[in-house]
């Protein structure tokens, strides 16, 4: 792949892992290809002008055929990019449109926004987040499509006999209180007690494993591994986004990155494994992400390259 096409692709949707294994390597191979990446980036910024100033792209075409010359050429390529840049862009503003479709409740990044349901339980959703309702009268269910969220679930009594339930990531939570967290996270979810107790449960390969939670405790399970054991979790530390605040204690960059871009609308690609899994600890700011980066490439003595407004590359 040239410059050009990985500049596209990576306005697109997110690399695979073979595809950032491809781009480190194509970077590492030839210091020319570093240097065509970065003024293939540059180009791509600048396409957004000739909505502006198209010049001859408006000339009427001739009566008589003749092969393009270079410079038409360089013109309808940079047009065809331009047609991709605003598909992305699109995509960028706007969001997932399947996952849009099927939530009764979303979040921007960056956004945080408190709905309260019929039953008087209240919701307050993270940045990148998505809910959807499955209220009947059997359960009071809703299931987290994506992000995070803070549940303050309205207790059963003599008005409310029906169970709330937390469907996400394959498994599902029931508040045998009142409080608790959610938040999605690498193929599964991270559920932590904060007020009284909630039971975790997931069916794998057709048996079902669960835990239940007291406060200050979160398990991680996902459908591919498991339930994970239950550790203690500091309740401040780990809700603390809902006061505009970040805490990473010794956190593997991956981790970092994926709440990261839960705030930005561009997103921020790690090429290599290993640097993936490299620890990172901090308090940041979620009004000043940009801080927060250049932070964490000085702290890892690494590189990080923007390619305004979709991508930023950690290497």
């Amino acid at each position: 792949m040239r410059a050009a096409e990985w500049i596209v692709r990576l306005g697109g949707a997110p690399l695979g892992e073979d595809e950032k294994r491809a781009l480190a390597a194509w970077l590492a191979e030839d210091p020319d290809h570093r240097a065509a990446f970065d003024e293939a980036g540059s180009t791509w910024r600048e396409l957004g002008t000739l909505r502006h100033d198209p010049g001859l792209l408006r000339e009427d075409h001739p009566t008589r055929r003749r092969p393009l010359s270079k410079r038409r050429a360089v013109q309808i390529g940079a047009l065809i990019g331009l047609v991709v840049l605003t598909a992305s862009l699109a995509r960028y503003q706007l969001g997932d449109p399947w996952l849009l479709a099927a939530a009764d409740y979303h979040t921007a990044p960056g956004e945080l926004r408190t709905v309260t349901l019929e039953d008087g339980s209240s919701i307050e959703l993270g940045p990148s987040s998505a809910i959807a309702l499955a209220f009947d009268a059997r359960e009071r269910r809703v299931e987290l499509l994506a992000g995070e969220a803070f549940f303050a679930a309205a207790p059963r009594g003599a008005q409310e006999h029906r169970p709330f339930v937390v469907a996400a990531a394959g498994g599902t939570t029931s508040a045998k209180g009142t409080q608790f967290v959610i938040n999605q996270a690498n193929d599964g979810a991270n559920v932590l007690a904060i007020e009284h107790q909630v039971e975790v449960a997931l069916q794998q390969n057709g048996q079902r494993s669960g835990v239940v939670l007291s406060p200050n405790q979160q398990v991680h399970y996902a459908s591919a591994t498991g339930m994970g054991p239950v550790r203690p979790q500091n309740v401040e530390t780990a809700t603390a986004w809902r006061r505009g605040m970040l805490v990473f204690d010794n956190a593997p960059l991956r981790d970092v990155v994926e709440t990261l871009n839960r705030y930005r609308r561009g997103r921020i690609l790690i090429l290599d494994d290993a640097l993936a899994k490299r620890r990172v600890s901090g308090v940041f700011a979620t009004n000043d992400l940009h801080e927060a980066i250049e932070t964490i490439t000085s702290e890892l003595g690494i590189d990080a390259r923007s390619f305004y407004p979709f991508i930023t590359v950690l290497y």
